[in-house]
């Protein structure tokens, strides 16, 4: 399908992760991220985030319709409920659904911030979608890791983080075309789906939360 091209600024994007005291920091003290480089017993190791940063340069983003099956799976949200994700995002609602993981230091972050901005444009209308951000890694992002990244980036009831078993979370991301095999290297990703079933709105890239917000409208309207 031809993807229809924007270059959103995504200024504002960066200005909302930085407002906040930065998750991105706490993460980045963290001994199993190798930020820029980060020497080892004397020795330059490859940057881990490579491919995020250089998905932070690109300032466009294409957006796609796509048919996907959501997988019956159960996974588990930031206070420890079992959620079955065929029922969560086939609720009476629209849903945006992205992609994170609570280590990252570079897209997570802002690809975070993008979504409460998203509900910021949405002002009245913000609680007719529902987020859910889905981790990439679950063996270290508990409920409990999940719960304290969630209050950082002040979400509201209405927007869910979900872990679970690894075999699980790998079945979603695949279904959705969103694994790569590394968590360093995951695409940018943000999914849109209106009330009662049809295509999914694929967004690939990284984009301000007032470009996501006019996405939003498009199912929620």
């Amino acid at each position: 399908m031809t993807c229809r091209r924007y270059s959103p600024a995504i200024g504002l994007l960066f200005m909302a992760a930085a407002a906040a005291p930065s998750w991105g920091q706490q993460a980045a003290e963290m001994p199993a991220m190798h930020e820029h480089g980060a020497h080892h017993h004397g020795q330059m190791m490859p940057d881990e985030h490579a491919a995020h940063r250089a998905a932070m340069q690109q300032t466009r983003y294409s957006v796609t319709l796509e048919n996907y099956a959501v997988p019956d799976v159960e996974l588990i949200d930031e206070s420890g409920t079992p959620v079955a994700l065929r029922s969560l995002l086939a609720a009476d609602q629209p849903v945006a659904v992205n992609f994170i993981f609570t280590t990252c230091t570079t897209i997570c972050p802002v690809m975070s911030a993008t979504f409460a901005q998203l509900r910021q444009e949405l002002g009245p209308e913000a609680d007719r979608i529902r987020l859910v951000s889905i981790t990439i890694d679950p063996e270290h992002d508990t409920p409990a890791v999940l719960a304290r990244y969630a209050e950082h980036f002040g979400a509201p009831p209405g927007w869910s983080f979900l872990t679970g078993n690894p075999g699980d979370v790998e079945r979603v991301l695949r279904t959705f075309d969103a694994w790569t095999g590394s968590k360093t290297s995951h695409r940018p990703v943000t999914l849109m789906h209106r009330q009662g079933g049809g295509k999914w709105v694929r967004l690939e890239g990284l984009g301000s939360g007032a470009a996501l917000a006019d996405q939003a409208r498009t199912v929620i309207n």
